[in-house]
């Protein structure tokens, strides 16, 4: 657009072009909304666009419904006029909604394809762990199993107790304290603090964070103490299943602690520090 072309009127071309409008289909319609009826010479005199493109772009705004052409007494004249913005707007907004309902349709379809590869997105920081999480939750529709530390349950407590109060079941392991972790248990049974430290732990194995949502959509990582972060996020199945099962032997575990836990904590030590996965069980005789 022309130099001494005033700063509203830029930004109205700009935000016509991220609608789909083409330059001069933007050009065209901010000068109708200037100057309105009027010929095409007018138009592109106001626009800057070539007379010999102006009808042309002008009959694209007619089809779109951004322009209409005005009746004139004068059979020869060709006047046009823009659309109401309001009304542009809003059915720009209907179109867009339900172009975006098709896509997703029409792309989870074709997901279920069993030749569509299945691939990994890597997290790599802890506002992406967070925000990914954050998006799990709230489109969370049956199930959620998770297992974090205190640190990211306070990101996520707002949006888990919103999935809690619209009747999603959740499996959810806390590895350290909160403050607001009693309240939030007493409404939801499927909450457990985990009653052993780990914290020995992170310096190899980090804050672990585990969330998976509908069976379907899951994340797994780490965010180690210097503030690394190492995770994906899948739709793999493998990974998924197994993330879910995660999550449920440590509740089945904690569960066991507190039935029988003295007997497992005089073998085993009070953390079960002393269960090693490299020496075989112990047995009778």
């Amino acid at each position: 657009m022309a130099a001494n072309t005033p700063i509203t009127a830029q930004a109205a071309h700009e935000a016509l072009m991220t609608l789909g409008f083409g330059n001069y289909e933007a050009r065209a319609y901010c000068a109708l909304l200037k100057k309105s009826p009027a010929n095409g010479y007018q138009i592109a005199q106001e626009s800057g666009i070539p007379r010999a493109k102006i009808y042309e772009c002008l009959q694209r705004l007619v089809s779109r419904g951004a322009a209409i052409q005005v009746e004139s007494q004068d059979a020869d004249a060709r006047l046009f006029a823009p659309t109401d913005t309001t009304a542009l707007i809003d059915s720009i907004e209907e179109g867009l909604t339900s172009a975006v309902e098709n896509a997703r349709d029409a792309l989870e379809k074709l997901r279920q394809r069993p030749q569509v590869l299945e691939v990994l997105w890597r997290i790599t920081s802890q506002q992406d762990i967070i925000e990914r999480g954050l998006k799990l939750t709230e489109k969370a529709e049956k199930t959620l199993h998770v297992a974090i530390w205190a640190e990211e349950f306070d990101a996520l407590l707002p949006s888990l107790s919103a999935a809690v109060n619209r009747g999603v079941q959740l499996a959810l392991v806390l590895y350290s304290p909160h403050a607001a972790f009693a309240e939030f248990q007493s409404n939801c049974t499927g909450a457990i603090l985990h009653s052993r430290t780990k914290r020995q732990a992170i310096a190899v194995m980090g804050r672990q964070f585990v969330l998976v949502a509908d069976r379907q959509r899951c994340i797994s990582g780490s965010i180690f103490p210097d503030n690394r972060v190492e995770g994906v996020f899948t739709l793999n199945l493998g990974l998924v299943t197994n993330a879910v099962d995660l999550v449920n032997h440590e509740i089945y575990l904690e569960r066991v602690m507190v039935e029988v836990g003295k007997p497992l904590a005089e073998i085993f030590g009070a953390d079960l520090e002393r269960l090693d996965p490299f020496s075989p069980p112990k047995r009778d005789g």
